[in-house]
């Protein structure tokens, strides 16, 4: 694999990983004061951002979208092992834009944020088991 592509994935990657790095961050503060809406942002755009970086490892043209399901179908065309996470990255979607706007406003609880983070780091991991940039 050429030097920029690995570049390039190491990025994207790098960007997920702030990403946890923010959510596990606020978790450090007492409960009623972490940003459950901010901190399922972030958690849906690690899991974003990671499925984009095995995408780009893999070769696979991808739209601008923050459709964790649409992201796991294009995964899924190159292993197939990826329908396994689709219902779980999908649960993310939502807190990419509605969430992020006064109009469609909704305040997660502190369970849904903590699943919400979890969910991130099963995609994590699921991902970078199959990214080999070495």
């Amino acid at each position: 694999m050429d030097e920029m592509k690995v570049e390039y994935i190491e990025n994207w990657l790098k960007k997920a990983e702030n990403d946890l790095k923010n959510v596990k961050n606020n978790f450090t503060v007492k409960e009623e004061d972490i940003p459950t809406d901010t901190v399922c942002f972030h958690c849906q755009q690690a899991g974003e951002k990671y499925l984009k970086a095995y995408l780009i490892f893999a070769g696979i043209q991808f739209p601008a979208t923050h459709s964790l399901a649409d992201l796991v179908a294009l995964c899924s065309e190159n292993d197939p092992m990826f329908r396994e996470i689709i219902e779980k990255a999908e649960s993310l979607t939502p807190f990419a834009v509605e969430i992020r706007y006064p109009d469609d406003f909704i305040v997660p609880t502190i369970e849904e944020t903590k699943e919400a983070y979890e969910t991130a780091k099963e995609i994590r991991e699921f991902v970078l088991k199959r990214i080999d940039i070495r």
